[in-house]
């Protein structure tokens, strides 16, 4: 991968509250090789703390060493490119205009952190680009294999995996028998399973973390459901990274999500490759 000027900044300095800049794909394009290589060393970082220190948090989640190394690092590199778009993370209180429409950054250091500590290698490294209250860029980032997916809507997405070029993504058409469903290893329970029953469907893969959205993106699978707790860092990367190879997110009603809450908190949504998978459900009796 070769990557552009990394003096390269965006001009945000003078922008209002009411007027947003002006991001051309140019610059968006710029900004997702920066975020790519950045992803990549965070990935490093967490590679090299396999096995770190768990702490329990205030919410009764867990967090390791691993997890806040790779935010410190995050940080300091967005920090240092474009210094004036404030970051939204998991591991910090979040900054005052993250919220709205307000450009901003949303990380997740370390997705998946339940996955790490048990020793599995379904976890990864989240960083979106939010505007107008929607992800325009994310990037998803694979430690163990230091695969990548970035993208969004307006300049499409790809897939880059080590020492190869970055190939472009597309959902997939559902097959006839049926769509595969992506569901989360950790989080399923009896909303899911009620869900689940109401659908005719070929196959289940249990995957956490937001690789969930990377399977759609790359035509994996067709639906993603996510019916428990989630927080703006757990989608944004990852709805726009589909969004970008065709597909959509929203929420469980059919309303757009919408990024820049106060509180951070999504309501439960589905992610889908093609629209067309509602004619698999199952017809009320």
């Amino acid at each position: 991968m070769e990557f552009i000027n990394f003096n390269y900044k965006i001009n945000c300095k003078n922008y209002k509250r009411n007027k947003m800049p002006t991001l051309s794909n140019k610059s968006l394009i710029e900004m997702r090789n920066i975020i790519a290589e950045i992803s990549l060393q965070a990935s490093n970082t967490i590679m090299q703390n396999i096995n770190s220190p768990i702490e329990i948090k205030k919410d009764n989640t867990p967090v390791t060493k691993a997890d806040k190394e790779s935010d410190k690092l995050i940080n300091k590199l967005l920090y240092s490119y474009y210094p004036n778009i404030p970051i939204v993370s998991e591991e910090r209180e979040y900054p005052k205009n993250s919220f709205g429409d307000n450009l901003h950054w949303i990380i997740d250091p370390l997705d998946g952190t339940k996955s790490f500590i048990e020793g599995h290698e379904d976890f990864c490294v989240c960083i979106a680009l939010s505007l107008n209250k929607k992800p325009i860029l994310g990037c998803i980032a694979h430690p163990p294999s230091e695969k990548i997916w970035i993208g969004g809507a307006r300049i499409g997405s790809c897939v880059k995996e080590q020492d190869s070029n970055y190939k472009d993504i597309n959902c997939r058409n559902i097959p006839k028998d049926g769509p595969t469903i992506a569901i989360s290893r950790h989080h399923a329970g009896p909303i899911l399973r009620d869900w689940l029953s109401s659908i005719i469907y070929v196959k289940e893969k249990r995957v956490g973390s937001a690789l969930k959205f990377s399977l759609i993106a790359e035509g994996k699978a067709d639906i993603f459901p996510r019916t428990t707790s989630t927080y703006e860092w757990d989608s944004a990367a990852g709805q726009a990274i589909i969004e970008g190879a065709g597909g959509k997110v929203t929420q469980m009603n059919n309303n757009e999500m919408v990024y820049g809450r106060q509180d951070k908190k999504n309501p439960n949504f589905i992610a889908f490759g093609k629209s067309n998978w509602v004619k698999f459900l199952k017809a009320e009796s």
